[in-house]
């Protein structure tokens, strides 16, 4: 909004309260310039009363569109809500910037907000809880939690993180803008926070060479009144090396994944040093540490036979092996569908004929490797396109049911715990205030009956002319919009007059207004 208020009083003033169509039409083309991509229309829909109330339903405010982009500091999606976000960065710390936001939610605090025209600032705020209810509420259960790193990582004024860092996949989400870095977790009331027990080995202790020191868990809870969030309360907690096996053992996770290294581990971290004796060591220890991954940790991977740290052992294939490993696999999958398609046709006539299927597609001087594939396809084809035969004349009964029996010993042997996984529960973490620095931030409330109030509370605030203001201005974006996107010529035209007329009460009502200040709100 203060893009659109700047751009219209400079022109207001450029032009001395007078308006031509000429230079309303100077400033629509230069409005339209304004970037437009984290912008939803803010039109109510016709199911509105179904949804959780937002504020846009009841002030015509601009809907952010909040996406991953915003937890990269580069990209123009973030830079695109600096502005925007500015309120709440400018807090000294996490948990007050989320006081911050708690306070514009809570109908108490909002009676005290500032009136007029000082409402740059919960104009803005409100824009940024419609965008966390977006990341709560309008994403797939998977899609969201990303979306709402990126929203976390802007609320921080940090960056969301992605890639390999220090020779592996990173454990942290985003990292704030202080430097910390943050592994968030977004779940149910009762489900437990869980992590990779060797992720979190590798990270404490390897990654980069000598690890890094700690890792904050900020956890959010989410409940939910339908299909849509109304409480969202808030935790974190940090696990480093000095905690890290007492939390292990207050979270009952030491028999499964610590085993009968407990104590060695105890003492060994204890000792902690950044140099290659102790990563051997360390080494040596988690060979026989139940939930370290065999193989697949970076001790394993990234640890030479001195103890020296190679971030390279472990880093992506080379790009003309990835092509070359991506073209034997695809071939092998597309040529597999043929070569099963043959294979059932093979079993309708009796014979096998797997020679005849490599001859008929000109794959004789394939690799020898590629071909043992296409041939174990073809096997496992016919075999089960023969025993279908079989059991349309003699029936079935026996060996479906032993391959349901197999099916389901492996179902059921797959939903064990492997080992590889610690999980805290709710109640664990409460427990563990001390040991692991467990602070609670609050609960946002953001059911339909809050919003509605503290939205209720905003617009007598702000008075008739403001809401005439955000309206008509409201109006006036959306006929720039059909004035440069519509086909016919007249809607148009009726468009850029309506736009004309709407600009004209715009400048007018910014004229009269007081100006606004800068003071905190």
């Amino acid at each position: 909004m203060s893009d659109l208020r700047n751009i219209l009083k400079e022109e207001y003033t450029k032009r001395e309260r007078t308006v031509t169509p000429h230079s309303l039409m100077g400033m629509i083309e230069e409005i339209m310039s304004i970037p437009l991509s984290n912008l939803h229309d803010t039109e109510i829909p016709i199911d509105a009363l179904n949804e959780a109330e937002r504020f846009s339903m009841s002030i015509p405010i601009p809907k952010l569109n909040p996406n991953e982009a915003w937890g990269d500091p580069n990209s123009q999606s973030r830079k695109d809500i600096e502005r925007i976000f500015a309120s709440i960065t400018r807090q000294p710390s996490v948990q007050a910037r989320i006081d911050h936001i708690n306070s514009f939610v809570d109908p108490a605090l909002a009676k005290r907000k500032g009136t007029g025209m000082r409402f740059n600032a919960i104009l803005n705020m409100m824009m940024i809880i419609e965008a966390l209810q977006a990341c709560l509420n309008d994403y797939s259960e998977s899609a969201s939690g990303f979306v709402f790193e990126g929203f976390m990582a802007a609320v921080t004024g940090g960056k969301q993180i992605s890639g390999r860092v220090g020779g592996t996949l990173p454990i942290e989400d985003f990292v704030t803008g202080d430097d910390e870095p943050v592994s968030l977790k977004l779940l149910s009331p009762n489900t437990p926070i869980h992590g990779s027990f060797t992720n979190l080995v590798d990270y404490l202790f390897i990654r980069g060479g000598s690890g890094v020191s700690q890792i904050k868990y900020l956890i959010g809870r989410k409940n939910s009144d339908g299909d849509d969030v109304s409480e969202l309360g808030l935790w974190d907690f940090i696990i480093d090396r000095n905690n890290f096996i007492d939390v292990m053992r207050e979270s009952k996770n030491e028999s499964g994944l610590l085993g009968k290294m407990a104590e060695p581990l105890a003492q060994h971290i204890a000792a902690w040093q950044d140099s290659p004796e102790w990563r051997l060591q360390m080494f040596e220890i988690l060979k026989e540490t139940p939930g370290y991954t065999k193989n697949k940790g970076m001790f394993y991977k990234n640890l030479d036979d001195t103890g020296t740290f190679d971030d390279k052992a472990n880093a992506p294939a080379d790009p003309q092996k990835k092509r070359d490993q991506f073209a034997r696999r695809t071939g092998i999958q597309g040529v597999g569908l043929w070569a099963k398609k043959q294979a059932r046709e093979d079993a309708d006539s009796g014979e096998s004929n797997f020679e005849g299927f490599i001859s008929q597609q000109g794959l004789e001087d394939q690799e020898e490797k590629i071909l043992k594939a296409l041939q174990r396809i073809y096997n496992t084809a016919f075999a089960e396109a023969s025993t279908q035969l079989g059991e349309s004349y003699f029936g079935s009964f026996h060996e479906r049911e032993k391959r349901l029996m197999a099916e389901e010993q492996v179902l059921t042997e797959s939903g064990k715990d492997g080992g590889s996984q610690w999980s805290i529960s709710a109640t664990e973490m409460t427990k563990m205030d001390q040991i692991a620095e467990v602070v609670y931030y609050g609960t946002l409330n953001l059911s339909t009956k809050n919003i509605k109030a503290c939205a209720d509370i905003y617009i007598k605030k702000m008075g008739e002319d403001m809401m005439t203001l955000l309206e008509t201005t409201k109006d006036f974006t959306q006929n720039i919009g059909k004035y440069f996107s519509s086909d016919r010529r007249s809607t148009a035209m009726r468009a850029n007059q309506k736009a004309q007329e709407e600009g004209t009460e715009v400048v007018s009502l910014l004229a009269q207004a007081p100006a606004t200040t800068d003071t905190e709100i």
